[in-house]
């Protein structure tokens, strides 16, 4: 049987632990200004960073959740994948405005 022990909590310390380690260093990125958000391009790539985090949370939840058989939570998941996928397409391919 598949209890709580081998499957969520792995799934916690990997994301809990890495993500505790991802966010200290966007900090110190944002610190440091290695990384300037009020620049568009850096604002991309911040936006970017950060959805990569939550694509692989998210990816690794889906496929736990289909091995569980789990399928309407998955679903849900992808769902939600799909969406914020489509988002941050439209954001890093919108053309800035220009003003003159």
């Amino acid at each position: 049987m598949l209890d709580f022990n081998r499957i969520w909590l792995p799934f916690l310390y990997l994301y809990g632990v890495g993500g505790l380690i991802f966010i200290i260093g966007m900090y110190i990125i944002s610190k440091s200004q290695s990384i300037k958000v009020e620049r568009v391009r850096h604002k991309k790539w911040f936006y970017i960073l950060l959805f990569g985090f939550i694509y692989y949370v998210s990816i690794h939840s889906f496929f736990i959740l289909l091995a569980i058989n789990q399928i309407i939570p998955a679903i849900l998941i992808f769902l939600i994948i799909f969406l914020l996928s489509l988002k941050l397409l439209f954001f890093v391919f919108k053309k800035p405005k220009i003003y003159s």
